[in-house]
C-alpha cells in the first residue's frame, strides 16, 4: 500500500473527527439563544399578573360567589407560578444574552415591577376578605412560593445577562422581594 494511498483512506476518518469553525459556533449560539422566548414569556407573566390581579380584586367572598371566585384566583396564581417556572427553564437552557438582549430583557421585566406591586397591595387589601373565608394560609403558601420562584427566575437571568446589565437585576429584585416580604407580613399577622 502505497503512502497516498493510506492517507486518502484516513482522510474520512480526519474529517469525522470534531472540530469548530467560527460559524459554526455562532450558528450553535443562535440556536441556543432563548432570548425572544424569555422576551414572550415575560410578556406573559404581565399578562398573569394581570389576570391574579383581576381575580383578587373581584373575590368579594359572597357565599354564592366563594367557589368560582376562589377558583378564579387559583387558577390564576397557578397560571403565574407556571410562566415563571417556564420562563426560568428557558432562561436557563438559553447560552449567555448580549448585552443589548440583556437590557431588553431587563426593559421587560422593569415593567413587570409595578403590576407585581399593584397585584401584591390587591392581595393584602383583600386580607380580611381571605380571612374570613379561611383562605388566608393558602395565600400565605402561594406568596412564599411565588417569592421564591421569583427569585429563582432572576438568579437564572442574572447568569445569562452581561456583567454591566446583570447587577440592575438586584435593584428590581429587591423592590419586588419588599413587596412580597409586606405582603407576606400581613397574611402572617405581623
Amino acid at each position: 500500500m502505497h503512502f497516498s494511498t493510506f492517507a486518502l483512506a484516513l482522510l474520512p476518518l480526519a474529517f469525522a473527527f470534531p472540530t469548530e469553525t467560527h460559524q459554526v459556533s455562532d450558528i450553535k449560539r443562535q440556536d441556543s439563544n432563548l432570548s425572544a422566548q424569555v422576551l414572550e414569556q415575560i410578556n406573559e407573566l404581565n399578562s398573569s399578573v394581570a389576570k391574579l390581579t383581576t381575580a383578587v380584586n373581584n373575590f368579594d367572598g359572597s357565599l354564592l360567589g366563594l367557589l368560582p371566585q376562589s377558583l378564579a384566583v387559583i387558577t390564576a396564581e397557578t397560571k403565574l407560578d407556571a410562566t415563571i417556572l417556564k420562563t426560568t427553564a428557558i432562561s436557563k437552557q438559553s447560552s449567555n444574552f448580549t448585552k443589548s438582549e440583556s437590557q431588553a430583557i431587563l426593559g421587560a421585566l422593569g415593567g413587570t415591577i409595578a403590576p407585581i406591586q399593584g397585584s401584591l397591595t390587591a392581595l393584602k387589601n383583600k386580607y380580611p376578605v381571605f380571612k374570613k373565608r379561611l383562605q388566608a394560609p393558602i395565600v400565605l403558601l402561594d406568596l412564599k412560593v411565588l417569592k421564591a420562584h421569583t427569585g429563582d427566575l432572576i438568579a437564572a437571568l442574572g447568569e445569562k445577562f452581561d456583567e454591566d446589565t446583570a447587577g440592575y437585576l438586584g435593584l428590581g429584585q429587591s423592590v419586588i422581594n419588599q413587596a412580597f416580604d409586606d405582603a407576606i407580613a400581613v397574611y402572617q399577622g405581623n
